[in-house]
């Protein structure tokens, strides 16, 4: 697996001109990590405990996802990721899988944010679009719903990106969001449901090998602070398991991957985690990621 890309930074070294000096290599946040994979929890306010290797018991085997039996209403709260705000009318539109297109419910979140949707029978896993003003168009994908609970509250919460959280995190790693590209972010978790640290993460255009799209740059937050960081402090994931990826040419059909070392840090990681999804323009894509169920 290449876990490198190598790109001509035209801004520094000009591609194929006169200068006979190598192309500058750029760090897309894609090396080997220099650790095995850890499980973490938040005992306080970005304050992680490492607990000890992460439970990957369920990597590789059958999912237990079963569609749903009974027509579910959804109730939960949209909020904005960064403030943690309650947002008022925000457009969402629910639908299965990652078919965006053909929404089963849309809705409205009313003053305080609230909304309501009604899943009907046949869904295993579904997302959400949210759109507003100041908002980003936002994804919220591979959510899990109860087959057969009739009311359910989770997720508790739907987390809307800014613009200006768009355009703020990727200048804290000295990057300017190209116009037209995607971003994706989420947080990997283990068997558990805890959060894992010592992964990379790429966007690849093929499944179950890592194929990077040109252009993917991933960046890992801080546990400490919450935010993203440049590779020189972070080159993996950090116990909060937050990843972002940015750069990304709008493609109908992409593959989130995170890989990483289930014990002895020596010869090629392992797929640890994959999803596919759509890489909308001047869209934030996020998500629920899980080991990899076959």
């Amino acid at each position: 697996m290449r876990l490198y890309l190598a790109f001509c930074l035209s801004s520094l070294v000009a591609c194929g001109g006169g200068d006979t000096t190598p192309d500058a290599a750029k760090d897309v946040g894609f090396n080997k990590p220099t650790a095995a994979l850890h499980a973490n929890t938040e005992v306080s306010d970005n304050n992680w405990m490492d607990l000890g290797p992460a439970d990957l018991s369920c990597l590789n085997t059958a999912s237990a996802d079963q569609p749903t039996s009974v027509t579910v209403t959804l109730n939960t709260l949209v909020k904005d990721f960064q403030s943690g705000n309650a947002l008022p009318a925000i457009g969402v539109t629910a639908f299965k899988d990652i078919d965006f297109a053909n929404p089963f419910d849309t809705k409205t979140s009313d003053a305080n944010g609230n909304i309501s949707f009604t899943i009907p029978t046949g869904v295993k896993r579904f997302g959400f679009k949210m759109t507003g003003d100041p908002q980003m168009p936002t994804f919220l994908l591979n959510q899990y719903v109860d087959p057969a609970m009739m009311t359910q509250t989770e997720p508790s919460k739907i987390q809307s990106v800014s613009n200006a959280t768009a355009a703020t995190l990727p200048a804290l790693i000295g990057e300017t969001r190209t116009a037209g590209t995607g971003v994706i972010a989420g947080a990997l978790r283990d068997c558990q449901k805890h959060e894992m640290s010592n992964f990379v993460a790429t966007v690849s255009s093929t499944p179950m090998t890592a194929t990077p799209i040109a252009g993917a740059e991933a960046y890992y937050f801080s546990a400490s602070v919450g935010l993203p960081v440049h590779h020189m402090q972070q080159e993996a994931a950090s116990a909060d398991g937050i990843f972002m990826v940015i750069q990304l040419p709008a493609a109908p059909t992409a593959y989130v991957q995170m890989w990483g070392y289930d014990g002895a840090v020596s010869g090629e990681p392992k797929l640890i985690a994959q999803l596919q999804v759509p890489v909308v323009a001047d869209t934030v894509i996020t998500g629920s990621y899980e080991p990899l169920r076959n």
